[in-house]
């Protein structure tokens, strides 16, 4: 029996981490899918950053429903709807070609995509000993490294031949991904770390609305995810507006700099540990105004090296600063409403998300195709989110009775 579980831990978790990378497979393939789609359709920036941001409306209104269920019924039910729901979203993407139905289906995406932070993370909660619970945190969250190598190397080779056929090919890989949730998931509610201790651990909702904490790290998200998927969404258009390249090239360097996204999110637990001695405040502030200064300076140079330099540190950087964040959770958050916190934490997420091709594509558009200002303003972003985790207590849960 004790031999057993270690086995059926690491099938739990490299199933939600290959699930986990899928859905940013999906994230990051858009940026370079946007290319021959606004060819195709026609689209203009404005276009297509409103096409970008409407899977993040659906992702933001599923959040709390979501983690609420995955405290409520269990995270496996939770998992096999929202990825089933991503699986249909994203075959019917590539059959369409009116806007109005692409946005719908992003919509309907984003619902889906909902699910999986909150089910994976309660998950964690749940069946990982707590000193290694923000270590396998930060291996799930490195997949996103995983899901842009992905997005960059076996979606850009399909969206060469046809943007359409790299959705194919994606819904085929959910279609596996449910397969491996269905067979390595626990059925019960029951997990042999977590559960027995939450259940003495009964704590209102409510507790969870009184968390200042909550609302801090959903503030910081929202400015730092400005920043992600800003850059996420437009780096390609850039590297292909003002230096010219094509798409074979654009996509070794996102290729790149999406093994750099891992790097970023697995460092992240060790440098906390082992530079900043557990200050994990310390370490975001850090990592945040490089960040910052990296996006401004990105903007300002016209050298080639020197932008591929800065765009690797913020990449490495905010990739970081987001596992951390996204990590506290576990420290700061009792487990029996983990799953409703992470949903609201990452709401931020998804709103920033949201905002960001929005608010960068309006202003490409506004100053004559010119992506420097938006690249600025990201780098406002980051400054602004290390101004907000300033207010983090980090105190240690407390896990006693209200």
């Amino acid at each position: 029996m004790s031999q057993k579980k270690p086995q059926n831990n690491v099938m739990l978790i490299i199933s939600i981490m290959f699930g986990y990378a899928l859905t940013y497979m999906d994230k990051n393939m858009i940026a370079a899918a946007i290319i021959p789609m606004e060819a195709e359709l026609g689209l203009s920036a404005s276009q297509s950053g409103l096409l970008m941001s409407m899977f993040f409306i659906g992702y933001t209104v599923m959040q709390v429903p979501s983690g609420w269920l995955s405290d409520k019924i269990g995270p496996k039910k939770v998992l096999l709807i929202s990825i089933g729901t991503i699986l249909v979203a994203t075959l019917f993407f590539g059959f369409v070609s009116a806007l109005v139905l692409l946005m719908v289906i992003r919509l309907v995406a984003g619902l889906g995509h909902a699910g999986v932070p909150t089910s994976a993370t309660k998950v964690v909660s749940n069946t990982i000993q707590p000193k290694q619970k923000m270590f396998v945190q930060s291996l799930i969250l490195s997949t996103s490294g995983i899901g842009g190598i992905l997005a960059f190397t076996l979606g850009s080779t399909l969206i060469n031949m046809n943007w359409r056929y790299a959705y194919y090919g994606l819904a085929l890989l959910f279609a596996v991904s449910i397969l491996m949730i269905f067979f390595f998931f626990p059925n019960k509610k029951k997990y042999p770390n977590g559960e027995q201790e939450i259940k003495k651990d009964k704590v209102p909702i409510r507790v969870v609305f009184k968390d200042k904490n909550v609302f801090i790290l959903f503030t910081a998200l929202l400015f730092l995810n400005i920043v992600l998927y800003g850059y996420l969404s437009w780096l390609p258009s850039l590297y292909e507006a003002e230096f010219g390249f094509d798409l074979k090239a654009i996509s070794i360097i996102l290729g790149i700099n999406a093994i750099l996204m891992s790097v970023g999110a697995l460092s992240s637990s060790f440098i906390v540990n082992k530079v900043f001695k557990g200050k994990d405040k310390r370490f975001a502030l850090t990592g945040i105004i490089l960040c910052g200064l990296a996006c401004i300076v990105f903007a300002m140079t016209d050298s080639l090296f020197l932008s591929i330099i800065m765009m690797f540190i913020f990449t490495l950087t905010s990739n970081a600063v987001f596992v951390t964040l996204f990590s506290w959770p576990h420290k700061l958050i009792r487990p029996a409403v983990i799953g409703t916190s992470i949903a609201i934490i990452n709401m931020g997420s998804t709103i920033g998300g949201f905002l960001s091709p929005t608010i960068t594509g309006y202003l490409i558009s506004a100053y004559g195709g010119n992506y420097n200002v938006a690249f600025i303003a990201m780098g406002i972003s980051a400054f602004i989110c290390g101004l907000v985790i300033l207010l983090v207590r980090t105190k240690p849960v407390n896990t006693g009775e209200v």
